[in-house]
């Protein structure tokens, strides 16, 4: 395979590598700050907030699932295995140039990854560990995303936009409005149930 080819391939991994890692961590911020009354209107995080009670455990997991898979796919691209995809490989110079000037994130992301979801450090707590701000978190997808199509325009001459990977917020927006009109719809029906239809005291049981 000659070099031009090997590095298209490592190129296109990481396209699908940073969709699929902006992907979660979007499906992860949407459920996430969506509770959140500094980032929206305190009648909407305690209707968001209502709608995941109604399946705690799965909004738990789904959340949690989402900033897992997020901080592991994220890191792919830094990995310095002789064994595995890097950006490394596609030009070392300025991957090393953006992982020094994005060291910060980069180190609590791989913290997390190595201290609290790939492993469980015995000697320290999950709580030591930091998961980036969204502010930070936002501004690091943004560089990356310039910095990956800086590089493939060398490879290939190509670029990739990357905001369909946003999409999922929106769905999880429609999902949240489902789940509401069902609950609502649940709550009709035992109310008719119950107070109405059970009553032995409605008008045609009287009458």
């Amino acid at each position: 395979m000659s070099n031009n080819s090997t590095l298209k391939k490592i190129t296109d991994y990481f396209r699908s590598n940073i969709f699929e890692a902006f992907s979660a961590y979007n499906g992860w911020k949407m459920i996430f700050l969506s509770k959140s009354k500094g980032v929206v209107s305190n009648e909407m995080a305690e209707r968001y907030l209502e709608i995941q009670r109604y399946h705690p455990q799965f909004f738990y997991l789904t959340e949690r699932a989402f900033l897992v898979n997020f901080v592991l796919l994220i890191l792919h691209p830094f990995d310095r295995r002789e064994d595995s995809f890097s950006l490394y490989k596609v030009n070392e110079k300025e991957t090393d140039d953006f992982v020094n000037n994005n060291n910060v994130v980069i180190k609590k992301l791989k913290d997390l990854r190595h201290k609290v979801f790939a492993h469980k450090d015995i000697h320290t707590d999950a709580s030591d560990y930091e998961i980036p701000s969204v502010i930070d978190l936002d501004d690091f997808f943004d560089k990356l995303i310039i910095f990956y199509n800086k590089l493939t325009s060398s490879v290939d001459d190509s670029s990739t936009i990357f905001s369909n990977a946003k999409e999922i917020k929106r769905q999880i927006e429609l999902l949240f409005m489902n789940l509401y009109r069902g609950e609502a719809m649940r709550k009709k029906e035992i109310d008719i149930e119950w107070v109405w239809e059970k009553n032995n005291k409605k008008a045609s049981d009287i009458i």
